[in-house]
């Protein structure tokens, strides 16, 4: 049986605060609408640009934009956000044309949402896709070795568990964009009416909670407008990570806010681009170690 959740007076209203974004940023449909109109217009024009099914979810298909190289070449893996519950594959596409351009494919997993999907179910969605484009890899040029995972909000969380528990693979680094690592706040919100977690479950779901298992390299970037809960998660899982011997490090992102922070992914002179980008190693060098 779940244990209860116990909180002290008035914790539950400043943790919704903390993490309901819907409420605080309004402006969020308008950042979301132009992200949309811009990753349609790559997925028109990007040469060889497909989407694979993984698996028999409706949502449960691949963009895969591949870089323009007859040569097996890097691969950025990015997972999308919406708190588990929203949001699509396709509204993020515009991230992927500075690594197109070089020389990096980029595949976008969806997934089934909850409420119809747990958020276990979900992350075995990922781990799905993940070893999907694994077992593709000829087929798709793209280096094993050199797969660097990333994930905005909530697929910030999902890349991190993607990395868990796995000896037959290792990426070569993860870029979190404004990661929930710790599940458990997210208890006492009206979140928890979709996404349907228990305190254990939370606790096991959080990767803040456990040892990260291969030493890969970690990017954990945060906007500096965003909330305190949620640049507390990126500090506080880069610190643990460092604490456990993994190179990781937080990049507060000034004046950037949960949403707008992806522009600076998409970017190819922002910091946040040039440090991710950074954590791909030369061609024959493998995963960092």
């Amino acid at each position: 049986m779940a244990s209860e959740l116990h909180l002290l007076p008035g914790e539950s209203d400043v943790l919704e605060r903390e993490y309901n974004l819907r409420v605080r940023h309004p402006e969020r449909t308008h950042v979301y609408q132009r992200f949309a109109q811009e990753s349609a217009r790559l997925r028109a024009a990007w040469p060889g640009f497909a989407a694979h099914r993984y698996h028999s979810g409706a949502r449960t298909i691949i963009d895969f934009f591949p870089a323009q190289t007859d040569q097996p070449a890097p691969l950025l893996f990015f997972i999308h956000g919406g708190y588990w519950r929203a949001l699509d594959r396709e509204n993020f596409s515009f991230l992927a044309r500075p690594w197109l351009e070089r020389g990096i494919h980029v595949a976008m997993p969806g997934y089934d949402l909850a409420p119809a999907m747990t958020v276990s179910q979900i992350v075995d969605q990922v781990r799905a896709a993940r070893d999907w484009l694994l077992s593709q890899a000829d087929a798709l040029r793209i280096d094993a070795t050199r797969i660097l995972v990333s994930g905005h909000s909530a697929g910030g969380h999902l890349g991190a568990l993607v990395l868990a528990n796995e000896q037959h693979w290792r990426a070569c680094g993860l870029v979190g964009l404004s990661g929930l690592y710790d599940l458990r706040p997210l208890l006492a919100t009206s979140v928890n009416r979709d996404i349907r977690l228990d305190p254990l479950e939370a606790a096991r779901l959080s990767p803040t909670l456990h040892a990260a298992p291969h030493a890969v390299r970690y990017l954990c970037a945060v906007g500096g407008a965003e909330t305190r809960g949620f640049r507390q998660q990126s500090i506080d899982y880069a610190q643990v990570l460092s604490t456990q011997g993994h190179d990781a490090r937080c990049l507060v992102v000034s004046e950037r806010t949960h949403f707008d922070i992806l522009d600076d992914m998409a970017d190819k002179n922002a910091p946040l681009f040039r440090q991710a980008i950074d954590l791909i190693p030369p061609s024959g060098s493998g995963a960092s170690s």
